[in-house]
């Protein structure tokens, strides 16, 4: 809850917001995952937790099928603001 909090609350690219669990953490960069934030049993510090969220977007189960598939397109260097706006730079 506080790791979907922290990323804004819902879909970084459509807006989705009504259930949490169809929620997800895409990794920008997958090169980049130190490890991944849907992995029941690890105990991990906030600031471990945080700094890994910083590499990801927060967005639905569909449009995070969509960007594996190819049908959403990422800008191509995004930077989440911890209200969970996107930003390019």
């Amino acid at each position: 809850m506080l790791a979907v909090e922290y990323l804004g609350n819902s879909c970084n690219i459509c807006g989705y917001k009504k259930c949490l669990a169809a929620l997800e953490f895409h990794h920008k960069e997958g090169e980049k995952k130190d490890f991944g934030l849907s992995c029941r049993g690890l105990t991990r510090s906030w600031e471990a937790i945080k700094k890994e969220l910083e590499k990801c977007l927060l967005v639905c189960s569909n449009c995070h099928k969509e960007i594996h598939s190819g049908i959403v397109q990422l800008p191509s260097v995004t930077t989440v603001e911890k209200s969970g706006e996107l930003r390019e730079t």
